[in-house]
């Protein structure tokens, strides 16, 4: 019916669909360019676990046990040794990043494990890259072990003792490590996975900040206002419907490709992490109109956006822990909503948690969608009486 067509929230709704169609470059911001991201960003970590990191190698004995080291070496899927003839070679390929790491083998170190001498190995490494240098570490540990068991067996072997008597005499106290949530390590879950959802929380309070501070910025309040009967509810949310329903398709797009296609499907409770993806979408999308409302500026509301969401990954204890962080900054890190989501992610998603784990992060997620979207409003209903306060960049 014609009044149907004509009411508040269906004229608002046509409005910002128009705007959007007139204007490229915002339908890119809600389309191809957050895809295109999300899978620029799966693509970098798409290898999932490290391999063939460079690493020197400076051979002093060049006896039978030294090339066999450095044939384990060279067989180690994390591993790809490079003989050099010198230290200062060594210490030049590290210093240009052409290896990460330096293994140096003693002279006569054959001759020492014959005799049942200990032997120490050097493994200098360029310590700038941890997250490089942590996966080598470990991979060449495993190896100099199983080295070092072989020669110790061997040793006990020739000394009269049975193997598996020996292997026990080895390690009288073994360790059994097992990897829960993640087992191969992959860094699919553990970066791409949070830091698409990160560019995505990104984009969102872009959009929002974007669409209202253009009406402050050209000063098309009244007619924003009348599309809504004059009603700001109606027009603030019919103006964040768009972005709210794009984002949300993203969100699920995001759940699909990395649930069915990547293999990492949700563990846990699918109500849970859905419920945390609306949330976190409103939560931002409140948070930009928010921004704008009390800045009255677009130009400084997309300041305090970047402020807000582009180190907001860094301070959400991916890849750094929270606990270790100073109080201020981990104060910071859980006045995110990002934080609060992205827990969620980890426990909800790849921990298996049922629903009732997930609940204070629902909540908190629900609480700033309230607090940013009444401040927002209330803000809001303020500024559009006061025309003397639009036009501003």
């Amino acid at each position: 019916m014609p009044a149907a067509a004509s009411s508040p929230w269906s004229a608002s709704l046509a409005r910002e669909w128009a705007r959007l169609r007139a204007d490229r470059w915002d339908l890119a911001m809600l389309g191809w360019i957050p895809l295109l991201l999300y899978l620029l960003t799966w693509w970098i970590f798409s290898a999932g676990i490290a391999r063939e990191l460079p690493l020197a190698v400076r051979d002093l004995d060049r006896s039978a046990q030294s090339r066999g080291l450095l044939r384990m070496l060279d067989q180690s899927p994390g591993l790809r040794p490079l003989s050099v003839s010198s230290d200062a070679e060594a210490l030049d390929a590290l210093r240009a990043g052409r290896v990460f790491g330096i293994v140096s083998i003693p002279a006569h170190m054959g001759e020492r494990l014959s005799r049942g001498e200990h032997v120490t190995l050097g493994w200098a490494y360029n310590a700038q890259y941890p997250s490089h240098t942590g996966a080598m570490t470990r991979d060449v540990r495993a190896v100099v072990a199983t080295l070092s068991a072989g020669a110790e067996l061997q040793g006990r072997t020739r000394r009269g003792s049975a193997g598996l008597q020996a292997m026990q005499q080895i390690e009288p106290v073994a360790i059994r490590p097992v990897g829960l949530f993640n087992e191969s390590g992959s860094m699919v879950p553990a970066l791409a996975l949070p830091a698409v959802w990160s560019l995505l929380h990104i984009f969102v309070a872009l959009a929002a900040l974007t669409a209202v501070g253009r009406e402050l910025r050209n000063a098309t309040v009244p007619d924003w206002l009348a599309a809504a009967d004059g009603r700001l509810g109606i027009a603030l949310l019919a103006k964040l419907a768009i972005p709210f329903g794009v984002f949300l398709l993203q969100a699920a797009l995001v759940t699909l490709a990395f649930g069915a296609l990547l293999g990492w499907p949700v563990l846990g409770s699918f109500p849970a992490m859905a419920l945390g993806a609306i949330l976190m979408v409103s939560a931002y999308l409140a948070l930009g109109a928010c921004l704008v409302a009390w800045s009255g500026s677009l130009r400084a509301a997309l300041s305090a956006c970047a402020f807000i969401t582009a180190p907001a990954f860094a301070f959400s204890g991916q890849g750094f822990p929270m606990q270790a962080m100073p109080g201020a900054a981990r104060a910071w890190a859980e006045a995110l909503p990002l934080t609060h989501f992205l827990g969620l992610v980890n426990n909800t998603w790849l921990g298996g948690a049922p629903l009732r784990y997930g609940l204070g992060a629902l909540g908190a997620l629900a609480l700033f969608t309230a607090g940013f979207g009444a401040a927002a409003y209330l803000r809001l209903r303020t500024r559009v009486r006061q025309p003397d306060s639009w036009g501003r960049t």
